[in-house]
């Protein structure tokens, strides 16, 4: 299954208000602190919220999950997921069984877009379908 996910494009009004607020902390840091931290500030900014501005792509199937956005593209094993966990902008496949606090760590966060239910259930049936071969 396949879908991508580009939050900037999904509110207008948010993603407005961000780039204002942006651009304009980074004039005042140029202005007052020199044009170097600007483009430190800039660098920092970009690569913390590259998710966000820019699409991110997923592929799941029987053997792997697969993401790519603008900087990276990392491959798993599906057998590597345990759980899976509902949150609020997607779903948080989990190495392990039980919750701990190295799931945000270890686990694999999937932004989903707001038709997210069948998205959820096949992942969800993946996991848990594989989950019952290892055990019995």
């Amino acid at each position: 299954m396949n879908w991508s996910v580009h939050p900037a494009k999904e509110d207008y009004k948010k993603t407005v208000l961000s780039l204002i607020f942006i651009i304009g902390f980074l004039m005042f840091v140029s202005i007052f602190y020199g044009l170097f931290w600007g483009i430190l500030g800039f660098v920092i900014l970009f690569v913390s919220l590259y998710s966000y501005f820019f699409p991110s792509y997923y592929e799941v199937d029987q053997d792997q999950v697969l993401i790519r956005n603008i900087l990276i593209t990392q491959r798993r094993r599906l057998a590597e997921f345990k759980k899976v966990y509902h949150g609020k902008n997607g779903i948080l496949l989990s190495p392990f069984r039980r919750k701990t606090f190295l799931n945000q760590f270890r686990g694999v966060f999937l932004l989903l877009p707001k038709e997210r239910q069948a998205i959820e259930d096949y992942v969800r049936g993946l996991i848990e379908s594989d989950e019952m071969t290892e055990d019995g």
